[in-house]
Parts: structure tokens; C-alpha cells; sequence
């Protein structure tokens, strides 16, 4: 049985000869694409931000004016703790984050973005909002819409698997 779904009786066939599209093979190839078009734009300062430290600057500008922990990028994301934790390094290294102490407990550190944070916020954004016309130009709003509902079902069919350890 196809082990996408489990049900449709079709023999298991791993790869590109089964000549159906996987949605996973479609998800890779357009955040490739997207990655690379974003990563064309970088000047030779920048290139040494990740896709995953303009995601943290985002959501820290995002939530300014409230604490926010590595636990909370954790939660965000879907990112496991020691990828959170080796990014958070990277960029406090970069200048672009600062760790603080939370007066109510020493050992919980927030973490506060810089102005040079703030700056290269900016500047993403402006890039991933031009990418993001040209990715959606075309598309009906409906179709949009219906794209949007279906990633949020994936994301749900997701967590709920991996929190049963499967």
C-alpha cells in the first residue's frame, strides 16, 4: 500500500519513477528556490545570515515590548532545542541578539535584538516582501486561501505524529 496515505491500495515506490508529485519533494523545491532568489540579494556584509536568523529577528521585532525565550523560539518554529540554542549562539557572535537576565530569575536569559538586528530586519524584510509578490503573482486570492488551509493541515498532521513518536 502507498505509504503516503495508507489506503489508496497502491504498491509502495520510493522516488521520482512513481510519477506522482510528493508534497515533500514539492515543499523542498520551492523553499530551494526561494532560498536561493532571497540568498542572490545578500551583499557580501550580510551573507553570513541564515535564513533561520531573519525568522528570530522577525519574531523578536514582532514581540517587542515582551519577554521572549529560546523555549518560545522552540515553540514557534517546530525547532528542536540544541538548533535553537546553536543559532541563538551564532547570533549573539554576529552582534545581532544580546542574552539579558530576567530580574525575577538570574538564570532565565531573554533575548533582545540589537540595533544592528533591527537594521538587518529591515532590510529582509524588504527582500522577502518583493520575493513574495513574485511568488504569489497570478494566484487568485481563493487558491491562496485553499494553499494556506492546506499547509496548516500538513503542519497539524505533522506535530501531531511526532508527538506520538511516530
Amino acid at each position: 500500500m502507498c505509504e503516503d496515505c495508507n489506503n489508496c491500495g497502491e504498491p509502495i515506490v520510493k522516488g521520482p519513477q512513481d510519477g506522482k508529485r510528493h508534497i515533500g519533494a514539492e515543499m523542498r523545491m520551492i523553499s530551494n528556490l526561494i532560498r536561493r532568489r532571497f540568498n542572490s540579494t545578500l551583499n557580501s556584509e550580510d551573507e553570513a545570515i541564515s535564513g533561520s536568523n531573519g525568522w528570530i529577528l522577525g519574531y523578536l521585532v514582532q514581540n517587542d515590548g515582551r519577554d521572549v525565550f529560546q523555549r518560545d523560539l522552540e515553540e514557534e518554529f517546530h525547532v528542536r532545542r540544541a538548533t535553537v540554542s546553536k543559532t541563538i549562539c551564532l547570533m549573539v557572535q554576529k552582534g545581532l541578539i544580546e542574552r539579558q537576565s530576567v530580574p525575577s530569575d538570574a538564570r532565565l536569559k531573554k533575548l533582545v535584538i540589537t540595533e544592528k538586528g533591527r537594521r538587518l530586519n529591515a532590510e529582509i524584510i524588504e527582500r522577502f516582501d518583493a520575493i513574495e509578490r513574485d511568488v504569489v503573482k497570478d494566484i487568485p486570492p481563493d487558491k491562496l486561501e485553499n494553499f494556506f488551509e492546506v499547509c496548516d493541515m500538513i503542519v497539524k498532521n505533522l506535530s501531531e505524529t511526532e508527538e506520538k513518536g511516530i
